[in-house]
């Protein structure tokens, strides 16, 4: 296997109002949405961290090489980039393959695909669907951190922020495939038309 440490990060920490239930616990093909994310990544990665609200926690029944965490206090509530930067505090790595909890569609071929396109000239692999970038389905070095952080302490939270003056790799939708892997489930009408 390769000689690189990557560790797998779900965000899970939303609140799902506008969705109007816990979308980590919402059931496709009879598993809730996380389990499909952690079954995309977790074969791919030395371990999972699942980033949610502490209140959470029980109902993850995650299984052996994850973790279940929260934000860590200081910048609790501040959103997926504190989830990332929470995961990793929590687990050194030199990547983190990260997606989110809501897109149940995400499969194990479409994260090989980004894991392979690990290289150290780059700071992140990021997918651009529909001519929009997907900075929450995608992969950071480690070297990322800091400038999370202090993303964070600047309260910009914008995932694509991040990106300015990162060395990038890009990859185009014909290069990923799988489209319909990166549709989140943000409502009930979103789990009506892709999901059901």
């Amino acid at each position: 296997m390769r000689d690189i440490k990557i560790a797998g990060i779900i965000v899970a920490g939303g609140q799902s109002r506008r969705f109007g239930s816990d979308k980590a616990f919402s059931l496709y093909k009879g598993k809730p949405f996380f389990q499909h994310s952690l079954q995309a990544v977790s074969s791919l990665v030395d371990e999972v961290i699942i980033v949610t609200s502490r209140v959470l926690f029980p109902r993850f029944d995650a299984g052996p090489n994850v973790q279940v965490v929260e934000d860590i206090e200081e910048f609790k509530g501040c959103g997926p980039l504190a989830g990332i930067y929470t995961a990793m505090r929590e687990c050194q790595a030199e990547w983190y393959a990260v997606l989110p909890v809501d897109v149940p569609l995400v499969t194990s071929s479409l994260m090989d695909r980004l894991v392979n396109k690990v290289d150290e000239r780059y700071d992140a692999i990021v997918p651009v669907i529909g001519g929009k970038l997907q900075p929450l389905l995608a992969l950071y070095r480690n070297t990322v951190r800091e400038r999370i952080y202090d993303h964070l302490v600047s309260e910009d939270y914008k995932m694509g922020n991040i990106l300015r003056g990162l060395s990038v790799l890009y990859l185009t939708e014909k290069e990923i495939g799988e489209r319909e892997a990166f549709h989140n489930i943000n409502t009930k009408q979103d789990y009506d038309t892709h999901i059901k």
